[in-house]
């Protein structure tokens, strides 16, 4: 075990030493063994994942799970907090606990600054050193999650993640991208502003609705923020209160939950928490986190319904995403030459229903990169592209 863990695992050991007002219920005072192994991404990129692993017995849907992302600053405060939530309730069930990190002597800022923040293309940001999201999300849903899976016995109705600032923001491009990944998601103080605002623009988060809706899916969504972390805190003021203002932070968090509101299959909740700002607000934003999670009344909104048969113009098939991505790029060239030589209205028809199975099927990052191959390849034949 690293020293970077060592800390936590003493952290969390703590809590054995019990009360006497609830040392009649030692099993549900026991506390979870802390594990560590390692694990690499498909581009190599390697991770250490600490768990806080259940003692007792599995129950019979499995245990819920809460993924964990900076575990170098919350985990302690996560396993504490999901096992207080769960004596204080009475629950008398364990979860596993799992923290996705990084081997010891690297720099945690600058690892999570290329895995929480997307990409706006295949041309390196303004930002430099940002712009791995879809890898580290390619990494948790096809590596970490089937190795969690094989260790615990997981309930797949129950798992939840949570991140903070940056790790906010991937939490939200995790759910945009890949809404079935998780069931809840918790982005507290999410960095909406990163790159211009990309993740509130109408092509990036306009995929979750497709998504939603063609897989039949539901999710819970929690975002958080602090009062002062838009205007200045006045017993702590910022160095630079102009950039704080800027990143106007507190409205973007509301009106992306309003948004998130908006859509079918999609319970969202926001919550501002008084007197506090960007970084005391993260032992509070982990405790309304745990209470959103396993509230006892809490239920998944329905799935959000199916969508409405095309009744397509033109007797020109729409590729869903799969198709369209197994053809070649002259193939694909060729589909959108003929469907730019439609009639107006039946040439909207078609790529507005096309548009929408992209959106059901791709990430933003696979959409991109098929808009920058069509621009390129009417740069490569001169042809003058019209709007799709």
């Amino acid at each position: 075990m690293t020293s970077m863990y060592r800390a936590l695992c003493l952290v969390a050991a703590a809590i054995v030493v019990v009360s006497p007002a609830h040392a009649e219920t030692p099993a549900r005072m026991a506390h979870e063994a802390i594990e560590t192994f390692s694990l690499s991404a498909a581009n190599g990129r390697p991770y250490e994942i600490v768990v806080a692993a259940p003692t007792g017995p599995a129950p019979a849907a499995g245990y819920p799970v809460v993924y964990v992302l900076d575990p170098h600053i919350m985990f302690g405060a996560m396993t504490e907090s999901v096992r207080l939530m769960a004596r204080r309730q009475d629950v008398g069930e364990q979860s596993v606990i799992v923290g996705i990190g990084y081997p010891a002597g690297a720099d945690p800022r600058k690892e999570r600054a290329i895995d929480y923040t997307p990409a706006f293309g295949s041309q390196p940001n303004k930002t430099p050193g940002t712009g791995g999201a879809e890898g580290f999300l390619t990494f948790v849903h096809d590596k970490l999650k089937p190795a969690i899976g094989k260790r615990w016995k997981i309930d797949g109705k129950r798992e939840m993640l949570f991140g903070h600032s940056l790790g906010g923001l991937f939490t939200l491009y995790t759910l945009i991208n890949r809404p079935d990944t998780f069931d809840t998601y918790v982005a507290a103080s999410p960095s909406i502003w990163f790159e211009d605002g990309m993740v509130k623009r109408g092509n990036f988060r306009g995929r979750l609705g497709p998504k939603m809706e063609t897989q039949g899916l539901s999710a819970r969504v929690l975002i958080t923020v602090g009062e002062y972390e838009q205007d200045p805190d006045p017993d702590f003021p910022p160095e630079s209160p102009r950039d704080l203002q800027q990143r106007t932070q507190v409205d973007n968090a509301r009106e992306f939950a309003g948004w998130l509101a908006g859509l079918p299959g999609i319970e969202a909740k926001f919550i501002e928490v008084e007197g506090l700002d960007h970084g005391s607000v993260i032992p509070a934003a982990i405790g309304h986190g745990v209470h959103f999670a396993y509230s006892r009344t809490a239920k998944m909104p329905a799935p959000a319904p199916k969508p409405a048969e095309f009744n397509n113009p033109t007797g020109i098939p729409v590729p869903d995403a799969p198709t369209y991505m197994r053809m070649t790029d002259e193939g694909r060239y060729q589909l959108r030459l003929r469907i730019r030589a439609l009639p107006e209205a039946q040439h909207k028809a078609w790529n507005d229903r096309f548009q929408y199975q992209l959106g059901a099927g791709l990430t933003y990052d696979q959409h991109r990169r098929l808009h920058e191959e069509r621009v390129r390849m009417d740069e490569k034949y001169g042809t003058a592209p019209v709007d799709e």
